[in-house]
Parts: C-alpha cells; sequence; structure tokens
C-alpha cells in the first residue's frame, strides 16, 4: 500500500513538472492550453494533451485562428495542432474529431501542405517564423515541436429519482437510471441520497463505479451508523459531467 501511494504522488509529480502552471484560454464553450516548455513529437503531443483530458486544438475558423496568434505570438514558433494527413491530397487532412478538410476556412502557408521531397509530412503545425504569422505547414510527425491542447469546458446535466431500497448491510449495489436520453456517457457523476421521510436519521454516502449512457451503478452506504436498513424510500440526486456537446432526449 505505501509503495502504491509513493508511486502516485511520483507520477503527480512528474505531471506538475511537465505541465507546470496550466493556463487555460477561454473562446466560447473551449478552453485552449499553449505548451511552451520542452518541445516533443507528434504521438507525445498527443498523449500531454490526453492526461489533461484534451486532445490537440482544432482551427476550423478564422476566428479560433486569429484568438490563438492573439495568444501564441512572442511566445514560440512551431506548435502541433490536431490536423493529421490521411492521404496525399492537397485536401487529404483529417481533424481529430474525424472530420476532412475538403472545404471551408483553412490557414495553410501558401504552397503548404506539400509533403517536401516526400518527407513523409503526415502532421501539421502552426509556424511563426518568417513571418508567417503562424499559418500552417505540413511536417514529418517526429519532428519535435510545442503544442496547443483544446477541451471543452464541462457540461452538466442534473436529475433525481426515488427508488425503494433495502439493505441487511450498512451498504448496497444499486442502479440509477437517468430517467432521460443521453447520447453519449460522462465521463464524470456525483451524486447524493437522502431519506425521503427526512425525520429518519439515515444518511448516505453514494459513490458511482460504473457509469454509463443510459445509468449509473452507485455504491450507496449508510455513514450515520454500522447497519442496514428496512426498505425505504431514498431520493438519489445526481450531475452527470460532460466535456463534449451532449443531446438529451
Amino acid at each position: 500500500m505505501q509503495m502504491q501511494v509513493f508511486i502516485y504522488c511520483y507520477i503527480l509529480s512528474c505531471m506538475s513538472v511537465a505541465f507546470g502552471q496550466i493556463t487555460w484560454h477561454k473562446l466560447s464553450t473551449s478552453e485552449y492550453y499553449i505548451q511552451t516548455g520542452s518541445t516533443v513529437n507528434h504521438q507525445t503531443a498527443v498523449d500531454s494533451c490526453a492526461l489533461l483530458n484534451a486532445k490537440l486544438a482544432r482551427i476550423k475558423t478564422t476566428q479560433v485562428q486569429q484568438f490563438l496568434v492573439n495568444i501564441i505570438t512572442g511566445t514560440t514558433q512551431y506548435l502541433y495542432i490536431g490536423l493529421t494527413r490521411i492521404n496525399l491530397d492537397k485536401t487529404g487532412f483529417q481533424w481529430n474529431d474525424g472530420t476532412n478538410v475538403t472545404s471551408g476556412e483553412t490557414q495553410w502557408i501558401v504552397g503548404e501542405p506539400n509533403n517536401y521531397l516526400d518527407r513523409n509530412e503526415y502532421c501539421v503545425e502552426m509556424r511563426g517564423d518568417y513571418g508567417y504569422n503562424y499559418r500552417w505547414n505540413d511536417v514529418p510527425c517526429n519532428s519535435h515541436r510545442n503544442y496547443i491542447c483544446e477541451r471543452h469546458k464541462d457540461i452538466t446535466v442534473n436529475g433525481s429519482s426515488v427508488q425503494f431500497v433495502y439493505s441487511s448491510k450498512s451498504h448496497t449495489v444499486l442502479d440509477v437510471v437517468y430517467r432521460m436520453c443521453l447520447s453519449i456517457a460522462p465521463y464524470k457523476v456525483e451524486a447524493s441520497a437522502r431519506m425521503l421521510d427526512e425525520s429518519l436519521p439515515h444518511r448516505f454516502n453514494v459513490i458511482p463505479i460504473d457509469i454509463r449512457s443510459y445509468l449509473f451503478i452507485a455504491r450507496l452506504e449508510r455513514i450515520d451508523l454500522n447497519s442496514g436498513w428496512s426498505t425505504s424510500e431514498i431520493n438519489i440526486f445526481w450531475i452527470a459531467y460532460f466535456n463534449t456537446p451532449v443531446e438529451i432526449n
């Protein structure tokens, strides 16, 4: 157990050194982190954003491009974004959300992308030197660059349900159905519970242990007394957290 705690603390310490003081810049429903420390290859950039519950930035509008340029200017010259090559056509690039760059706004440097000298330029950077003003350029994915992470601000959905619950022990496991259709599963759920008859002394902790798109499975623990309880109406309150848009039906 002590070894596990040591390893956990060590990982947190390494993350702190790697990321330092993180500042997220907000635009609409997205937040952006500009990494300006040690440069890394593309896969390490992807993995580093994932540790922050984020992805390499998608720049689909001139508004987003200019917003980022204003932040980046004067910090670093080359930054990976979330665009990669899927074929050798000029429009053969895809964002990391699965959408292709086939039309609409793009920010390529004049003459790019060119897969220069057939060097397998399958990744994309924003390039700030030579007056390019952070327009896009294709580069080999083993090139060392800084990067931009993007995440969506949390979207929350909440609800409650009353259940008849019995337990012979101080805890039990139950399914909590959202009573609404969510298009994706939340990445986190927080929940609480109390007796419908609030005059009763029963107090509970609710610990979600398995989160799905239509319900979560929770451990219900009585904390006022180490005992079970007779069949009772218990009100379960929950808040579901999403970092991408969710449809609710």
